[in-house]
């Protein structure tokens, strides 16, 4: 069950992940420590090239990727600055595959949340 994940973890993974490929290519880029080309990572994720180069553009806009040259990526921990939040989401993954995998299958698609969020009216400051 996701409630048995630690709360940090899951709330990261609801906030600002979209896929199951994408939390895979953010820990590839996490882990590795080096950049990377939608190519390549589409051969270490098994989707297509132009999939791979959306998700890592997805990334890029979330603040957890960066990009000089929109084709070449790593990973960006200034969001975790002070957290250390991501080697948890590393270490929960790996014990919680498949727990993780159905959180992220079992909530509405990426494209009907920015839907929603099209409609989210904020207070006016």
């Amino acid at each position: 069950m996701s409630t048995d994940l630690p709360a940090e973890v899951r709330l990261f993974i609801d906030g600002r992940i979209d896929s199951v490929p994408h939390l895979e290519t953010l820990l590839i880029l996490f882990e590795t420590a080096s950049s990377w080309d939608a190519k390549r990572m589409s051969g270490r994720i098994y989707v297509g090239e132009s999939a791979t180069q959306a998700i890592l553009q997805d990334l890029q806009r979330a603040g957890l990727a960066a990009s000089e040259d929109g084709v070449q990526f790593s990973y960006d921990g200034r969001w975790d600055e002070g957290q250390s939040l991501m080697p948890r989401v590393v270490l929960t993954y790996q014990r919680n595959v498949a727990r993780i995998a159905n959180l992220i299958h079992g909530r509405p698609s990426s494209s009907v949340r920015a839907f929603a969020r099209a409609f989210d009216f904020k207070k006016e400051q």
